[in-house]
């Protein structure tokens, strides 16, 4: 369904993401030519946001505006659709929040382990292979790209967990 409402959240998140984007184009000639400083990330990260905020920009306004069908019938169900919504956003921001206490506590390796199903499911996934498969190769594949190959230090959590962490550190 086409709203205005859309039309300017995307346009102002392309407008964000842009000014964001050149800000940190001007910051990439800091440090020695060649060197993956600490400026990329953020660059790469800024990007994606603008490419995927200028597609949703343009799905907004090239969509048609979609004509009520079936009256009060339908109304009920948008009801139920925007209450299972709701639902979802307070879910999976309170697995974030969850996420971000139990990182200093767990490490992030195992935090991690345990965010990513909590997460799925607080979205709706309920397929096993996916909640056991994603967890395991999106923190085998952010532990080796941060933490073995851009030697980032990551919160090894206390005790028992740190000495876990230290495993893969």
């Amino acid at each position: 369904m086409k709203t205005k409402g859309e039309i300017v959240f995307f346009a102002v998140c392309v407008a964000f993401f842009g000014f964001m984007g050149a800000q940190a184009v001007a910051l990439m000639g800091e440090g020695r030519a060649g060197e993956i400083g600490s400026a990329l990330w953020p660059l790469i990260s800024l990007c994606a946001a603008l490419g995927l905020s200028a597609v949703l920009l343009i799905q907004a306004v090239r969509r048609p505006a979609a004509a009520p069908v079936g009256g009060e019938a339908s109304e009920p169900d948008a009801r139920d659709e925007a209450r299972r919504r709701r639902k979802a956003v307070f879910a999976s921001t309170a697995c974030f929040f969850l996420y971000l206490v139990a990182i200093s506590f767990l490490g992030f390796i195992l935090a991690t382990l345990l965010f990513i199903p909590a997460f799925a499911i607080a979205l709706g996934e309920r397929r096993t292979k996916v909640l056991v498969a994603a967890p395991l190769i999106l923190t085998t594949v952010m532990t080796a790209v941060f933490i073995k190959f851009l030697t980032i230090p990551f919160p090894k959590g206390v005790g028992v967990f740190a000495a876990f962490s230290r495993l893969f550190y």
